[in-house]
Parts: structure tokens; sequence; C-alpha cells
């Protein structure tokens, strides 16, 4: 049984999040899914995230590079992987049970989706305040989510869509997105909770929000121009 199922790599990309890591791998680890490879790209930590990716299992693949945003640090996760399907958790998230089963499974249905998206949880950590831009049924129902958080793709689908936009240390999510559905890759959605979410002092401040809208205008622009040049 194992050897008819896709290899699935999860990269983790991590900066400063030692805190949480080993929260996170231990939801993958609790997936119960073989087989798996892990891929942890450090992009220039300066806390304890190296101790702590060295101290989570011997087959983790840890990669350290310098400080050059998440998309680079996924993109570097990626061109390293070996799997047939891509799956991303960020460092302060985790996932329920059952989450890559759910997808590989999906996948295995519906051969002629390019990548998937699904629900995710929010909670805020205790000690935090509640942001004010947070709508109270955030924290109360799942919420469709279109994010690297709740992606995974077939690997196929980076080499017809390229990698994520390391220009971009906010919105890269969505330009790829963009470029996906340019390509026309079909998508869908999984009507199952694949993701709790951290929400926390530093993962959403004031600064990256107004960046991440600041980068949407640029999103449009770009994909505004490539239409224009066919």
């Amino acid at each position: 049984m194992r050897m008819n199922r896709s290899l699935v790599t999860v990269i983790i990309p991590v900066y400063n999040g030692g805190k949480y890591l080993a929260e996170a791998v231990e939801s993958i680890y609790r997936q119960n899914y073989e087989p798996l490879e892990i891929i942890i790209v450090d992009d220039g930590s300066t806390d304890d995230t190296a101790r702590v990716a060295m101290g989570l299992g011997r087959d983790i693949h840890y990669i350290f590079q310098q400080n050059a945003g998440p998309a680079s640090a996924r993109n570097t996760g990626i061109v390293a992987s070996r799997g047939e399907i891509i799956a991303f958790l960020d460092s302060d998230d985790f996932w329920p049970p059952g989450r890559l089963t759910v997808t590989v499974r999906y996948f295995d249905q519906h051969p002629e989706v390019g990548y998937l998206l699904g629900k995710q949880m929010m909670f805020v950590e205790p000690g935090c305040a509640v942001p004010p831009w947070m709508k109270s049924k955030w924290l109360s129902e799942p919420q469709d989510a279109s994010n690297t958080a709740v992606l995974a793709a077939r690997k196929v689908t980076f080499d017809r869509v390229g990698l994520f936009n390391s220009e971009y240390r906010s919105g890269e999510d969505t330009e790829w997105f963009v470029r996906a559905s340019e390509a026309g890759v079909p998508m869908a959605r999984l009507p199952e909770i694949i993701l709790h979410r951290r929400i926390h002092g530093q993962n959403l401040s004031g600064h990256i929000i107004q960046m991440r809208k600041a980068n949407l205008m640029r999103i449009a622009r770009e994909s505004i121009r490539r239409r224009q040049e066919r």
C-alpha cells in the first residue's frame, strides 16, 4: 500500500520561529502518512531555530540560507524536494490529523487538478490581543483560505506556473495564484479544515498588512500587462 502512495514533501519556511517549530513538525508526524519528506528552510534565523530543527529527527532535511524572505525560502524547498505533491506549513501553524490523507485522496481521484486549497481555523495565541480588524466569526467558524498555508500542489504544477516571485515579501501567494489562473491550471477547494492558523503579534503586524495591500495593486498591474502582451 505504501509503495503505491505519492511521496509528499512538506516545506516549512521559518524565520526566528523556533518557539513554535516543534509543534508544527509534530502535527506533520501525527498525519500517519507515508512516504513523507519534511524540508525546513531556515531563512537566516537568529534565534534558536537551528537548534530546535536539528533536534526534531534525523529524517528532517534542514536547509539554512541568508534571509531573503518567505517566497525565496519556499522556492529553496521546492527545488530541493523529491515529492510528487508539495504542501506548505508555516512554522507557527499546525495541521489537524488527516490533512495529508484527504489531500492525496483528492489528487488521486481528480488527476486534472493542479493544486488544492482548503479551510483554516484561526486562533489567537494566549496572551495576545485580538487584532481590531479581525471579525469574531473568524475565530469561531472555519474560513475558506487562499494562501500558501493551505496550499498543496503537484510538483509539475510549479514546472508549469513557475516558482514564487521572491521580489514579494508579502502577497507572494496571491501573485502565484494569479499566474496559475492565467496558465489555466485547474484548482479545487477541500471542504475540510486543513490548518490551524495561529495569530500572534509578529505574523500580522500593521506594517505587513499595509505592505500586502500595496503588493496587491502591483500584482493586478502586472497581470494586466501580461494579458496585454499576449
